[in-house]
């Protein structure tokens, strides 16, 4: 009886994060301030140039850059209406138009993960041509059509389920999903894998759909998604070879590496060592890189990034999308945390292969070092750090987002069986889902306002 129950309440999940985002990402489609994501004004121009409609930002006196500080003087004014929806865009040759004078090319990311809204754009301005009408109506449409599929890929994942409805309804998720940003598609990219990794390992086996969807999906996130997103690629080679270790094991075979204790301890150290001298080596061909090494620890250890930066990564990863403008109060975060742990450990234990779940920890953890390490030689725009937190070795440029879809990859790893902490009730973390979905984005249409009118 109680898995009759199980059953019919993971089968209307979908259902209900469906209905939950589609109120949340219309509230925030015509809610927020334009341009509010990260490089607002650069994704308008580049979906606006895929539409054929390159125009002048400056018409309404906005450079192609990121923020939302032009709109405060209209929103204190309570001309913003005016201004953004009643006035039409002035329209401007593609060659024009700074930072993105042309188009990207068809197949690579920035094309792809700007198309959806490109349509949107396009369908806005036939709706008004103003800049206020189709950004509202590119919203619109790239919220609908993304929780459409992330409904989808809940119906049809197998375990789970909970985790992706909680954490696609972070405010950090719907904001995004409810831009003009590329980011949207590496987020759906990077479930799309998830989805296939556990209906893989659940099913036991290999055929030969299971195969083409991961070379598919495999092209799809090398051509259609940020950089690092591509790293979790690395989960299908690591459920093959998960699955194939576990059947050796059912049949009774030795694993293909058997050895002796001795010889174990003996290949250990031997590996130690020499990743200690090739680290030696490299350090003294390019003596640069300690000090690289350096400022990626004191990044882990040391918070060089207090308040409302949008380097913050505690606010960042899942409550505020753009925390300098978004003034999210730091409980959201905490409590977001929480409630992606209790979905993660209210999941049944699935995973009983050790090999999987260290590997999806470590390409968790090489996709931060990775991030921190990329930024290393940032020191642009908003980010240019004062002399002395170059010295004590800040890194700037790194964004909460760029971590937020790895999240799914912890829970490969607390959903081992061997790991016995759980959560029983999922009805009641539902519960919670939904009521912090709506309290935390209506707090962040809330404080961005409040910010743009008085702060």
């Amino acid at each position: 009886m109680k898995r009759i129950e199980i059953d019919r309440f993971e089968k209307n999940l979908h259902k209900i994060y469906f209905a939950v985002a589609v109120v949340i990402g219309l509230v925030l489609s015509i809610g927020m301030p334009l341009f509010s994501e990260p490089d607002g004004q650069w994704h308008y121009s580049v979906s606006s140039n895929i539409a054929g409609l390159s125009n002048d930002l400056s018409a309404y006196g906005e450079p192609v850059g990121t923020g939302t500080g032009v709109q405060k003087s209209a929103y204190q004014r309570e001309n913003w209406f005016e201004k953004y929806f009643e006035n039409q865009i002035v329209r401007m040759p593609i060659e024009n138009i700074p930072r993105t004078n042309s188009l990207p090319p068809v197949l690579n990311f920035n094309f792809l993960g700007h198309a959806i809204p490109a349509f949107g754009v396009w369908l806005g301005y036939h709706i008004y041509p103003s800049i206020g009408v189709m950004i509202v109506v590119g919203r619109l449409v790239s919220s609908l059509i993304a929780s459409f599929v992330i409904c989808m890929i809940i119906k049809y994942v197998k375990r789970a389920k909970l985790l992706f409805m909680a954490l696609s309804l972070t405010p950090v998720i719907t904001a995004t999903t409810a831009s003009l940003s590329y980011d949207t598609l590496s987020y759906i990219a990077a479930l799309l894998i998830f989805m296939i990794t556990i209906n893989v390992y659940e099913a036991k086996f290999i055929n030969w759909k299971y195969v083409v969807t991961m070379l598919a999906t495999s092209v799809f996130v090398m051509i259609g998604t940020k950089t690092n997103i591509k790293i979790l690629i690395g989960l299908f080679p690591l459920v093959v070879l998960a699955l194939f270790l576990q059947h050796r094991k059912d049949l009774g075979k030795p694993s293909l590496i058997n050895l002796s204790r001795k010889r174990l301890i003996i290949f250990s150290v031997t590996g130690i060592g020499l990743l200690i001298l090739a680290f030696i080596m490299a350090v003294t061909l390019k003596p640069s890189l300690l000090f690289s090494v350096y400022r990626i620890v004191i990044n882990f250890t040391v918070n060089l990034a207090p308040g409302l930066s949008t380097n913050n990564m505690f606010i960042g990863l899942l409550a505020s999308l753009y925390p300098g403008y978004n003034y999210m109060p730091y409980w959201v975060a905490g409590a977001w945390y929480i409630l992606i742990l209790l979905a993660m450990l209210v999941e049944d234990k699935f995973v009983n292969s050790k090999l999987l779940s260290v590997g999806a920890l470590g390409i968790f953890i090489a996709n931060f070092i990775g991030v921190y390490h990329g930024f290393l030689t940032f020191l642009s725009g908003g980010y240019s750090p004062a002399p002395n937190t170059v010295v004590v070795g800040s890194i700037y440029g790194q964004q909460g987002r760029y971590f937020t879809p790895f999240i799914p990859l912890l829970a490969l790893v607390l959903a081992n069986t061997s790991i016995k902490l759980s959560v029983i009730s999922k009805r009641s973390v539902l519960y919670l889902t939904v009521g912090l979905a709506f309290v935390s984005n209506f707090i962040l249409i809330f404080a961005t306002l409040f910010g743009i009118h008085f702060l």
